[in-house]
């Protein structure tokens, strides 16, 4: 696992699913779903908490992990001994700016800290955020939070 841990790679989902082959749902929902499963399955696995120096940033805000939350960790209070931690994940992890609406950033923040967000365009998919910035600027955040999201804690987690 240690040399897949220092790969940098931005997943490509292609959804089998035919539910989302119509009407831009494949962006609109589709990538969401394939990484909420994605990221679930490396939380229940344990893998993000157990490799801890592998940096797990989930795309489009953490797709709906900071909604489902609360499901996630039911589940895990129902077989603690096989599931790893969700919240120990979610603290563990970073996100992306990717969700298109202020309401939705600030309850990212709200769930996982704004020191946890980074800015993210979703380039190159058609649905990407063509100004990435407007969202963190237009969201309740600190001068040291907006700095910190847009480039600061890119800067610092990839030592750029």
């Amino acid at each position: 696992m240690a040399p897949a841990s220092d790969r940098r790679e931005h997943p490509v989902f292609e959804s089998g699913d035919d539910r989302v082959h119509d009407y831009g749902m494949a962006n609109a929902v589709g990538r969401i779903t394939d990484t909420l499963i994605a990221m679930s399955r490396l939380i229940y696995a344990g893998h993000v908490t157990r490799y801890s120096n592998m940096k797990v940033v989930a795309g489009i805000g953490g797709a709906a992990l900071p909604y489902v939350i609360g499901r996630l960790r039911r589940n895990y209070s129902l077989d603690k001994d096989k599931l790893g931690d969700p919240d120990a994940a979610l603290a563990a992890m970073y996100y992306d700016t990717i969700v298109q609406d202020t309401r939705a950033l600030r309850y990212l923040a709200d769930v996982v800290g704004a020191d946890r967000i980074m800015m993210g365009s979703d380039m190159p998919f058609p649905i990407g955020d063509l100004a990435p910035l407007n969202i963190v600027q237009d969201t309740s955040f600190s001068a040291a939070e907006r700095t910190s999201i847009n480039g600061g804690l890119a800067q610092r987690l990839f030592g750029l």
